[in-house]
């Protein structure tokens, strides 16, 4: 699967926006996709975290349609940070990332 860039979804949830603006640079590496089958929300829920525990965001939903089966089905992907988003004048952040199969097949 080619890598695929885009805008995590969720940004406002829980700790989103202080674990972004704290978390979310290029220095940090890598963060991971892990999925969530029993979100009440989305089955098909990938969360965005740092380290594995640290919430950044959601895949978008659409984006995760396509994901989750894969990842259902053993294949592995990581999210890299690509920039921080943010409206002039606004406190409110969000975060572009770039998603790779780890292992593609």
């Amino acid at each position: 699967m080619n890598p695929i860039t885009t805008r995590l979804a969720g940004v406002t949830h829980g700790d989103a926006q202080a674990n972004i603006k704290k978390y979310g640079g290029p220095g940090i590496g890598g963060y991971d996709l892990v999925r969530e089958p029993d979100n009440p929300h989305d089955s098909n829920a990938i969360r965005v975290a740092y380290l594995g525990e640290i919430f950044m965001g959601y895949v978008p939903a659409p984006l995760a349609a396509t994901l989750a089966p894969l990842m259902d089905q053993g294949r592995e992907f990581i999210a890299e940070f690509i920039r921080i988003n943010r409206a002039p004048g606004q406190e409110t952040v969000g975060m572009t990332v770039r998603i790779e199969e780890i292992k593609p097949q």
